[in-house]
């Protein structure tokens, strides 16, 4: 802006200057025409018509010979200057010029033309109302930009830091997550240029990083969690194992029949620390962010628990399983979905009394297990499938808490949702929905 107003303001001097020059020199030759008129019939109009120096006075007019000789009447000391130009111009021999002179410390204007034969007239005009004038349009044209100038930065600044806001709001909100290392606080849009798309970009990245944060955060809390759970359900097996294994140090003092007692419960307890460290593993496993995910397959979910049922059936004799299988065909990971069914089967069976019949439903892409328990307090049902969780009425059978909490996870890895419904009484129904 500062050059743009910079050359507009010369390129303006320039033609105000050339204007006023030419009008002064327009005004000289009209002087110069009327006393070429009038001079055969008024010769006293080539008169000197006042001392050149007043700015008021009218064009100072002198009549010059061939030979250099003033013809006109003159006032002493405000002779116009003769030169060889003007008598070559009184003889004929050159054309008519304007010139530049100082006339008693003064600058005029003076423009020489021929009058008559062997004759020239001379007509000069101050110029310092052309020069006067000319240094006014100059200072009018520079203040003129310099205001320009500073409106334009004014302006500019205010435009700048408008359309800079977004971006050093976006350069705060990258420095405050810096900072404080929460990235929860996002960034209001407004429009929908260019600034207003890496805001949202921005946004998004920062909901993306809290996300990620916050599960990491949850997925270490987790296995926090897990541990702790772990090394408490580990401790009783472990204490009783241990008891026992003292008591075989005394094996030589007991009885047979006490002997074999003891056997069978170091039996019992390995596999009762076989199922839980299994059941950690899974979940560990499951947990852990970098671990490789297993591929999915289709296979048929009617014949998986069928076949799962089965094993149930061998396991709980004296409990029935009611089955209603239509085919059904579901993306999973075979040996992971078995394992959700068997805890689903072991856990309806563990609760049903003996000779209570256990149903099992696959129907429209939902398996449903039905128990005939004692079912679950409205206030515990949020819980059922949480880790280590155990309702009140479960503390008294076998098992850590594990089962249900598998079958969540097995659920999440395959996109499905659990569900479960019951009133204390009538059992509870669970549900596995594809």
């Amino acid at each position: 802006m500062t050059l743009a107003l910079a050359g507009m303001a010369a390129g303006a001097y320039v033609v105000v200057g050339h204007e006023l020059k030419a009008a002064q020199d327009l005004n000289l030759r009209r002087q110069a025409t009327r006393v070429a008129r009038q001079f055969p019939t008024d010769p006293g109009v080539a008169a000197i018509s006042g001392p050149c120096e007043y700015l008021a006075a009218p064009s100072c007019v002198q009549v010059v010979s061939a030979d250099g000789a003033i013809a006109s009447e003159r006032l002493p000391g405000h002779t116009l200057p003769v030169t060889d130009e003007t008598r070559a111009v009184a003889a004929g021999s050159a054309q008519p010029f304007f010139s530049d002179i100082d006339l008693g410390g003064y600058s005029m204007r003076m423009y020489t033309a021929p009058l008559s034969r062997g004759s020239a007239v001379q007509v000069a005009q101050r110029s310092d109302t052309v020069t006067t004038s000319l240094r006014r349009v100059g200072l009018a044209l520079l203040v003129t930009a310099a205001a320009g100038t500073l409106a334009a930065a004014a302006i500019g600044t205010a435009l700048a830091r408008r359309a800079m806001a977004p971006v050093v709001t976006l350069t705060r909100a990258a420095e405050r997550v810096a900072r404080t290392r929460d990235p929860r606080a996002h960034i209001t849009v407004t429009g929908t240029d260019e600034v207003a798309r890496l805001a949202t970009s921005v946004n998004t990245m920062l909901f993306e990083l809290d996300a990620a944060l916050t599960a990491e955060r949850d997925s270490r809390a987790a296995q926090q969690r897990l541990v702790a759970d772990a090394s408490h359900e580990l401790r009783t097996p472990l204490t009783a194992l241990r008891t026992d294994i003292d008591l075989l140090r005394r094996a030589d003092r007991l009885p047979p029949g006490r002997l074999a007692e003891i056997a069978a419960a170091l039996r019992v307890q390995a596999e009762e620390l076989q199922g839980l460290v299994t059941d950690l593993i899974d979940l560990a496993r499951a947990d852990d962010p970098d671990a490789p995910r297993e591929a999915l397959e289709d296979l048929r979910l009617d014949s998986l628990v069928a076949a799962q049922v089965e094993v149930a059936r061998r396991h709980w004799p004296a409990i029935v399983f009611d089955t209603t299988l239509d085919p059904v065909t579901v993306a999973g990971v075979p040996a992971r979905l078995a394992r959700a069914v068997t805890n689903l089967l072991d856990n309806a069976a563990k609760f049903s009394p003996p000779g209570a019949t256990v149903r099992v439903r696959v129907s429209d892409r939902t398996l449903t297990v039905s128990d005939a328990g004692p079912g679950i307090a409205a206030d515990e049902l949020p819980f059922v499938f949480d880790r280590f969780y155990r309702s009140a009425t479960a503390r008294t059978t076998p098992g850590h808490g594990l089962g249900l909490a598998i079958v969540a996870q097995v659920a999440e890895l395959h996109s499905a949702r659990t569900t479960v419904e019951s009133q204390p009484g009538k059992g509870a129904v669970f549900t596995l929905t594809f």
